[in-house]
């Protein structure tokens, strides 16, 4: 997990979210790359580009879920 105080400007974060698997009730985790543009110790706030979008605001609470090292999918299992 990630921490506001410990962030650096050009970090790349990890997301872990899920999504569903074409037209089906099956979910996959899908890992995106959270890059640091700015850290506002002051306001509490992470300037960032998340999956390659320009960048936005996200809140301490938001930067808390992100991981430090890139999460390793597993293959499914039949």
């Amino acid at each position: 997990m990630a921490s506001l105080n410990r962030l650096r400007e050009g970090q790349v974060l990890y997301t872990v979210t899920r999504q569903k698997v074409g037209n089906t009730t099956l979910t996959r985790a899908a890992v995106h790359p959270v890059r640091v543009v700015r850290v506002d110790l002051a306001a509490r706030r992470v300037m960032a580009s998340w999956n390659g979008n320009p960048e936005r605001a996200f809140s301490e609470s938001q930067v808390a879920k992100w991981k430090v090292t890139k999460p390793v999918s597993r293959p499914l299992m039949h």
